[in-house]
């Protein structure tokens, strides 16, 4: 008798943690449970448990046939949003000490939205690396890589010992120009291990072989910031699941979309800062290729942030920089935007009497009030449960109890009373702040990259991403809305994780203004190509599964930033060069305007990169859940507060499996899936198609 095989994926959030399990025929099981800080790995371990208990096995008779093991962690964000990576330590080249503190100037506005852009009120970001641990050495590399002044070992080697007697726990290392020639680098690197063996080392030659002397630097010293966080996770989860029966290896989610085996991701963390809302993104582009949706905006809606990504001609956007912190780091990932904005966030009323609903968020533990924690700050989901849009007996399947009154009390108290406001009228202000908020975030995130939120449909996902997608798809004046495949759609983020292949990213800068070499070019990206060929061989996977996408960064000459730019793959000749710079100059028209484009200024190809895949199995979309059998469709009434109408109405409620039910669902009425609810507001309609997804959409005058 054949044994069956499962791939299992799991997404950390801030709040819960999600579970997806894929049989060998495609079909789905999903299951969510709390996140376990300081301690993710128990909220794994515990999220695999109450899924694998949906298809009758135990978490002992699951992992032993588990041939895939996926995770998306939150280890690196959480270092760096809570400024708890390790002590680093950093050895850069003679008179450049202060490359990290001066940030280009950027680091006083990088990534802050633009309302907050008055300079008198901000400030850089309280140093990752201070002074004191910053050290030079004597050596120097010209931009051609030719070696104009030899590294000075011995003292080179009181730089790091000085670094050591400082008790720090890793050492990034950046020289200038370095991506040219890495071999000081390497020397150093060689120098720390004779002299701390067990000393983690990052270098900006193998981190980002880029242009960007800052942007580098600062990559570099957050992998060293991070990676032994990770490290150490990675191996206690690891040991874990070892323990329990798992026999395969570990991958880990890139924030770029791609998977790569945890001894990687240690190597590598700072290309993990966005892993789990990579993988939402990632399962738009799977499910959207199913539908023909060449265009998504991918929405998630967590406890504790709102992450915002889009799919344009069915790839994923990315961008080869990225904000953090306000530190700009040179990395390619997929460009997703995230706020303060969940179903955790945190409502407050100001000295000025006006309601403020997040950044801050009461995360798993306490959570929010109607948890019964010990939480005492009022949240959005406090509110959702006040106004009747969940049902405080049927969260997460009726396995959670929620106590409405003690939600009722905290927001009278901190709320309401302060406000002069009902309780009613004060859980909608909340509710509609931060369908506000979310809103906003999507319009930055189209319009500023030159789209129109209007020609995309919305998919709406994350534990409360249906909950309030509704209302901000709604006021965007989008047409269609989709939760993608029902209940999956509260793990989305999971889902997408094990439809993701092995990925690695390799770069190389060599700028040259045109008319471009075509030898230069083609040579350039045979070494990069037989990197990525060489790495995913090692890795066991087979030619015919290897994909190789090209991108280079362009910009026109004089100017700071790159636009990326896909480039064609086959043989390099004038023609395909030709093709580049019409893309180019269309994309940068995107950006910047129609007109903006100026090709007689000269253009500057100034980086090369291959997007390196390893095709792994994925779920099959036409295999219904495995436990749907189990949901029956169940149609009731309750009072639910709608402002559209004045106030608390009797409302239709339709709960459970939605499979087979054909009928047009019209607003005002609430869907409660196991582990989501979605209003649906008057105006909008909502049909359920033979995936399970709900499509809803508003009515357009």
């Amino acid at each position: 008798m054949e044994v069956e095989e499962y791939i299992v994926s799991v997404d950390t959030g801030g709040t819960f943690t999600d579970c997806v399990i894929v049989n060998s025929k495609g079909q789905v099981t999903v299951g969510k449970s709390h996140s376990t800080p300081p301690d993710f790995s128990e909220g794994v371990l515990e999220s695999v448990r109450v899924t694998a208990e949906k298809i009758g096995l135990t978490l002992e008779q699951l992992l032993p046939r588990t041939i895939q093991f996926i995770h998306g962690t939150t280890v690196t964000t959480n270092a760096m949003v809570e400024r708890r990576g390790v002590k680093v330590g950093f050895l850069t080249t003679v008179g450049h000490k202060d490359v990290l503190h001066m940030m280009r100037i950027m680091g006083r506005t990088a990534g802050m939205p633009v309302h907050q852009l008055q300079l008198s009120k901000t400030s850089k970001p309280e140093a990752i690396v201070p002074k004191q641990l910053i050290e030079e050495v004597y050596e120097r590399v010209d931009y051609k890589g030719n070696v104009i002044a030899p590294l000075d070992l011995e003292h080179s080697r009181k730089a790091i010992q000085r670094l050591l007697d400082q008790d720090v726990k890793a050492i990034a290392i950046s020289l200038l120009w370095s991506f040219k020639n890495p071999e000081h680098e390497q020397i150093l690197k060689k120098l720390v291990k004779e002299l701390a063996p067990e000393m983690t080392v990052s270098l900006s030659s193998e981190i980002v072989p880029k242009i960007g002397e800052y942007e580098r630097s600062a990559t570099t010293v957050i992998n060293s910031y991070t990676s032994p966080l990770l490290s150490g996770y990675v191996n206690k989860l690891y040991e874990g699941l070892s323990s329990k029966g798992l026999k395969t290896q570990l991958l880990i989610m890139q924030s770029i979309g791609g998977l790569m085996p945890a001894n990687e991701a240690e190597r590598l963390s700072v290309t993990t800062l966005m892993s789990g809302p990579a993988g939402g993104v990632m399962g738009a582009k799977f499910l959207g290729n199913k539908y023909g949706h060449a265009n998504v905006i991918c929405t998630d809606v967590g406890g504790t942030t709102f992450d915002v990504g889009l799919v344009v001609n069915g790839e994923p956007v990315i961008s080869s920089t990225t904000e953090m912190n306000q530190y700009t780091l040179s990395l390619p990932m997929i460009d997703i935007v995230s706020i303060g904005a969940g179903g955790g966030s945190i409502a407050k009323v100001d000295v000025g009497s006006t309601l403020l609903v997040g950044p801050d968020s009461a995360g798993a533990r306490p959570g929010p009030v109607c948890y019964g924690k010990g939480g005492t700050e009022p949240t959005v989901t406090d509110a959702d449960v006040v106004l009747g849009f969940i049902d405080p007996d049927y969260f997460l399947d009726g396995k959670v109890k929620l106590y409405k009154d003690k939600a009722v009390e905290a927001i009278r108290e901190k709320i309401a009373i302060p406000l002069g406001l009902s309780v009613e009228d004060a859980a909608a202000g909340i509710v509609e702040i931060a369908n506000s908020h979310m809103a906003d975030l999507i319009r930055k995130m189209s319009i500023e990259r030159g789209y129109d939120p209007r020609d995309f449909i919305i998919y709406l996902y994350g534990g409360a991403g249906p909950t309030h997608g509704t209302a901000y798809g709604r006021d965007l004046g989008v047409k269609e809305m989709i939760v993608p495949l029902g209940e999956t759609a509260a793990v989305y983020s999971a889902f997408g994780i094990s439809s993701s292949d092995i990925s690695h990213v390799y770069e190389i800068s060599d700028p040259a203004v045109a008319p471009w070499n075509v030898k230069q070019v083609q040579d350039n990206f045979l070494y990069l190509e037989d990197k990525a060929i060489t790495q995913l061989l090692e890795e066991n996977v087979k030619n015919e599964h290897i994909r190789l996408d090209r991108w280079v960064e362009m910009r026109y000459k004089g100017q700071v930033h790159q636009v990326d730019v896909p480039f064609p793959s086959g043989a390099i000749h004038e023609q395909a060069l030709s093709q580049v710079v019409v893309e180019f100059e269309s994309r940068y028209e995107t950006l910047y305007g129609k007109g903006s484009a100026f090709k007689e200024g000269g253009i500057e190809l100034v980086s090369y990169r291959v997007n390196a895949y390893g095709k792994l199995p994925k779920p099959s979309l036409e295999a219904k859940t495995a436990n749907e059998a189990e949901q029956q469709l169940v149609i009731t009434n309750r009072s639910v507060y709608w402002k559209e109408l004045g106030g608390y109405r009797d409302t239709t409620i339709y709960r459970g499996n939605l499979a087979s039910y054909k009928d047009l669902i019209a607003g005002p009425s609430i869907i409660e899936l196991p582990t989501t609810t979605i209003p649906v507001y008057p105006g909008q309609t909502v049909q359920v198609d033979s995936l399970g997804s709900l499509i809803i959409h508003n009515s357009v005058e």
